[in-house]
């Protein structure tokens, strides 16, 4: 009887114990990321750190689930399962199937609970904030955020007989001073063109078109803005003036080969460029037509609202630190992405950069000025690759019906937009 009486003695002991260490483990967040290199590093860096600060209450587990696009498939497949994520890093434009699925968390809801947050609230870029707004709800906080710039050769514009301290403002502009390049030299081109899907859109609306309606449903782009716009582009490309490559190894190649007047790149690529082009490196603002208009890219973090209430109340303070002003003061500083955050962009450290090389500036110039949400509509990543397919006929077809071209495109794209939401 005694032995008996140890043995319930000692599984009581063990199950108290279990459930003591159980109650102690600490609450895990899983993040699914899409960035490689120096971005992931910065992104691992922030989640080390605040585990260490939150060692037995919370734990942020990073896991890597390939680029955007993979990153999109593999969050859709396991929306469709039920068993989705923590957190996502996601890119702009393709978060509309989430959307519509109601799959994201309200961050509101924490908001309005955290009046310590309440009051930094306004501390975020508000344009920022806006792209991540849908209908007054508040999906997620900006994380590698960037607009593109134009990147040029100085060497080229003085070889060329032009001042390489007044770049281009306008496309027209652009194209005069790609063909006083080409002067220069028959293999040497003004400006380069690729595949950039972001610039796609840049493009279209700097000539004043627009591609699909506020609320997703009706295509926009066969306009005449749109047929000048590429036209515009179709004529210098297959002049000469104007060099297509698709973005990826061969754009870049180019890129940094010295025969390349100008070209459209990220703001993340301005630290790359200037250490790996062998010509010096001027940048500006993308060129205006009709209008200046960029949109905003990069990835933000978003939270599912499938996920247990403690896990998300987690989550929500990995959100928070990652984005605080240390916290998006480190990762812009490691990555050369922008600041979440106002006051770490006026901090002394950024501010000195911004005095030592006034190219860094200009990403937040045009954050102020002219930046613009990307279209994010549930088909919108099938509508975009129709647009990216047309546009390869146009840079590569010299004889293309440029009318015809942008007709048939508009309306392949509805078709798909009306067996979305229709």
């Amino acid at each position: 009887m005694e032995v008996n009486g140890m043995k319930k003695g000692l599984w009581f002991a063990l199950i108290v114990l279990l459930a003591v260490a159980a109650f102690a483990a600490p609450v895990k967040v899983t993040m699914w990321y899409a960035q490689t290199g120096i971005y992931s590093q910065a992104l691992l860096d922030l989640a080390e750190e605040f585990n260490q600060l939150h060692e037995g209450k919370y734990h942020v587990e990073m896991v890597y689930t390939g680029n955007y696009q993979d990153t999109m498939l593999k969050l859709l497949a396991s929306m469709l399962a039920g068993d989705l994520p923590t957190l996502a890093q996601i890119e702009q434009s393709r978060i509309g199937q989430f959307v519509d699925g109601m799959a994201f968390q309200d961050l509101y809801d924490f908001i309005r609970k955290d009046p310590d947050f309440q009051r930094e609230f306004d501390d975020y870029w508000p344009r920022f904030m806006a792209a991540n707004t849908y209908d007054g709800k508040l999906y997620a906080f900006p994380l590698n955020n960037s607009t593109p710039l134009m990147y040029y050769n100085k060497d080229l514009f003085l070889e060329a007989g032009l001042d390489p301290d007044q770049p281009p403002e306008t496309w027209d502009e652009v194209l005069e001073v790609s063909q006083k390049i080409k002067a220069v030299n028959p293999d040497f081109f003004g400006y380069r063109l690729g595949n950039d899907d972001w610039l796609l859109e840049a493009y279209l609306w700097q000539f004043g078109a627009d591609i699909i309606s506020d609320d997703g449903e009706t295509m926009l782009i066969y306009s005449p803005e749109a047929v000048e716009c590429w036209t515009f582009f179709h004529k210098a490309a297959h002049e000469g003036y104007f060099a297509y490559a698709p973005t990826g190894p061969e754009g870049n190649t180019l890129d940094l080969s010295g025969r390349i007047g100008m070209v459209g790149r990220s703001t993340g690529s301005l630290a790359y460029m200037i250490e790996n082009t062998p010509y010096e490196l001027g940048a500006a603002v993308m060129p205006r037509q009709a209008r200046q208009m960029v949109p905003i890219g990069g990835a933000n973090v978003f939270m599912f609202a499938s996920r247990p209430q403690a896990e998300k109340e987690a989550g929500w303070e990995f959100l928070k630190f990652a984005t605080s002003y240390e916290g998006t003061l480190k990762y812009a500083m490691s990555t050369g992405y922008m600041t979440s955050r106002i006051s770490a962009f006026e901090a002394p450290i950024i501010q000195e950069i911004m005095r030592a090389d006034p190219r860094y500036a200009l990403t937040y110039q045009q954050l102020a000025e002219s930046a613009v949400r990307r279209p994010w509509f549930g088909p919108y990543p099938e509508v975009h690759a129709r647009i990216t397919s047309a546009w390869q006929t146009l840079m590569t077809d010299p004889n293309v019906n440029v009318d015809a071209l942008l007709q048939r495109l508009h309306n392949e794209c509805q078709r798909i937009l009306n067996d979305y939401f229709f």
